[in-house]
């Protein structure tokens, strides 16, 4: 079977491009290994409860605005919202479930499911297992939308004789069974990995556990401080609190390797660690504050499973993303594309193009990219429509609001009007071909670049007039951008716009009069 396009998964990634494919009446196929949609999510995470945020009450009335308070909806013509299946603020993985299946439906998607593809050959040929039956898919543009599915396990000396299990090997609402819960009551636990997986299940086996110890190689910044997504999130502070109020659980850190004994099946796990490659003498892991563990849990994270292929597909130097251009291409292979949380490598820890709230809109660009081969362009008449139509983008936009530094709005001015390009990712604004002294105006929203560690300070404003570019908060950010030649493009000039507590910049002295006077000037 030939398609011009295939996209590989029916996750959110897979179901927003196939919407876009469906709505142009392009030639695709969805194949997708589960025998429904989303079917991460209906085993995951353990503690059936999502960190994605879900604010259906905003108090306004734009859809636009409500979709930054709105992390798990796709994007779509009837706004078939995720606020409509759940008002809880973290909602369950049951209606992620739910809201992506019926997204599939009411949009006609054509997936073909329990399609589980076993290899990809150059061409590109899929062999594709269904039903016990193998068929052979090809296609001219294979999209891969299948998230991180490999599970990543430590580098250990594993001297063990009952096999420690990732996150990703229990079995679907095995935390929620009593039976299974059993094993941890008044038993020890060490979770090695200190990422939000390690922290769900420690909150969630708190009750139980006499002890939990977390480790990591290096503490996890929280993302209350970095505003990055992927970081330790506010939710899981009730597991800090048993430590910092020494309540039996801890936090450590170790950059060796482990060294992990056990002596039968039923007996304590023993841990020790070589503190580099060269030494040869075991170190006792917390040595005189724990002998042993009776359970450990790895929590390691994920990465992309490029076994599939039977052809190289590079991929990043820590070899947890494809490597891909700008425009999410393989870097090595033309026509196979990498969206979803395979798009992140470009952003990662920058933005929240590894989320739903980002990734939405970088697959809109993607599509506009290489299908529709348009862009979303405004045409505005004069100056003072043009300072209008920014003031609504920066106090309403979605997409440079969830995309924070990444995507961008940029205009400039021809003999007549001004052209507004929105919603665009800055490196491909940069890359577009050059008009000798044309002046380009680049505006994103962003946060301050430096940290706050102070947890007194967090969250405060801290910056004033003429002191907006230190702030922390995210605010609006103008570029001013100009062809210097056919080959040189240059950033002459970047104008910061004040933080607000509500990240409402509607105050006309602090920005709509800056942003005209900026803008008459420069032009």
């Amino acid at each position: 079977m030939k398609y011009d396009n295939i996209i590989i998964g029916a996750g959110p990634a897979g179901l927003q491009l196939g919407y876009f494919f469906q709505k142009a009446n392009m030639n695709y196929v969805i194949l997708e290994k589960s025998d429904k949609a989303a079917s991460f999510f209906h085993k995951y995470p353990h503690s059936g409860r999502l960190i994605s945020i879900n604010k259906k009450y905003t108090g306004q009335k734009s859809d636009e605005f409500n979709l930054r308070h709105d992390w798990n909806s796709l994007l779509s013509d009837n706004k078939l919202l995720f606020t409509d299946y759940s008002e809880d603020y973290y909602p369950e993985n049951r209606d992620t479930v739910r809201y992506l299946n019926d997204y599939a439906d009411e949009y006609d998607l054509n997936i073909i499911y329990n399609a589980n593809v076993q290899k990809i050959s150059k061409g590109y040929k899929l062999q594709v297992e269904e039903e016990q039956q193998s068929k052979t898919y090809e296609c001219k543009n294979l999209i891969v939308a299948t998230g991180l599915s490999k599970m990543v396990k430590p580098n250990i000396i594993d001297n063990t004789k009952r096999p420690i299990l990732h996150y990703g090997e229990f079995p679907k609402d095995y935390f929620k069974k009593e039976e299974n819960l059993a094993q941890y009551k008044n038993k020890s636990l060490l979770i090695i990995g200190n990422g939000n997986a390690a922290f769900e299940l420690g909150n969630l086996l708190n009750p139980l556990c006499s002890s939990i110890t977390i480790q990591g190689k290096r503490p996890k910044p929280w993302a209350m401080s970095t505003h990055y997504t992927g970081d330790l999130r506010g939710v899981y502070i009730p597991l800090y609190d048993t430590f910092l109020l020494k309540s039996l659980n801890g936090f450590d850190y170790e950059s060796g390797k482990f060294i992990i004994d056990q002596e039968t099946p039923t007996s304590e796990y023993k841990i020790n660690t070589l503190c580099n490659p060269a030494c040869q003498i075991k170190h006792p892991y917390l040595e005189n504050s724990i002998s042993g563990f009776d359970n450990i849990i790895f929590c390691t994270g994920w990465a992309f499973d490029n076994s599939l292929f039977d052809f190289p597909v590079e991929l990043t130097t820590n070899n947890k993303y494809p490597a891909i251009t700008d425009s999410y291409e393989s870097v090595t292979n033309d026509n196979l594309f990498f969206i979803g949380a395979l798009m992140h490598s470009l952003d990662f820890k920058k933005s929240s193009g590894g989320f739903i709230h980002g990734f939405r809109y970088l697959i809109k660009h993607f599509f506009n990219l290489h299908f529709r081969k348009a862009f979303d362009i405004t045409k505005l008449p004069d100056q003072e429509a043009l300072v209008k139509y920014i003031m609504i983008k920066i106090n309403e936009s979605s997409a440079i609001y969830q995309m924070y530094g990444q995507l961008c709005d940029t205009f400039y001015k021809d003999e007549k009007e001004h052209i507004y390009y929105n919603n665009v990712p800055i490196n491909f604004f940069m890359s577009l071909p050059k008009v000798k002294n044309r002046v380009y105006f680049i505006m994103t929203l962003e946060y301050g670049e430096d940290l706050i560690t102070d947890i007194n300070k967090l969250g405060v404003r801290v910056s004033s007039l003429g002191t907006e570019n230190k702030a922390t908060l995210l605010h609006p950010v103008l570029r001013i951008v100009k062809d210097i030649d056919e080959n040189v493009r240059k950033i002459i000039d970047i104008v910061h716009f004040d933080e607000d507590l509500y990240a409402n910049y509607t105050f006309a002295d602090k920005y709509q009069d800056k942003l005209m006077r900026t803008i008459q000037m420069m032009q």
